[in-house]
């Protein structure tokens, strides 16, 4: 089950692990656990990623591995990485927090409290 991709059957939103536990101690963990941007891809995506990744970056390769057509395979890497792109885009309280750390206008310590 990719567990970065699971949505709130109620409203929709993307849902947030928040318990870990261990099969051999029994042991648990609970809190907010943030999920990788790759965890958040369909497993179609995370596919892609993969074939792309073995065929060395070339999009010729990926063409034959995926059976289609360069325009295609590169239609949908671009896809790809426009997902990837919006899923490592920093909101705006942690930019104008990093700003202002950068400025000199706040501590470490400050940033991190607001992060």
């Amino acid at each position: 089950m990719n567990i970065g991709n699971i949505r709130c059957p109620s409203c929709g939103k993307p849902m947030v692990p928040v318990k870990l536990h261990c099969k051999t101690c029994d042991l648990s963990v609970e809190g907010h656990f943030e999920t990788d941007t790759l965890l958040g891809l369909s497993n179609e995506d995370q596919a892609l990623a993969i074939a792309f990744i073995r065929s060395f970056g070339s999009i010729k390769k990926l063409q034959n591995a995926l059976g289609v057509s360069y325009p295609t395979a590169r239609v949908r890497l671009e896809k790809l990485v426009e997902k990837l792109n919006q899923g490592m885009k920093m909101n705006p309280p942690q930019s104008s927090t990093i700003q202002k750390l950068e400025n000199g206008e706040i501590t470490v310590s400050e940033a991190l409290e607001v992060l």
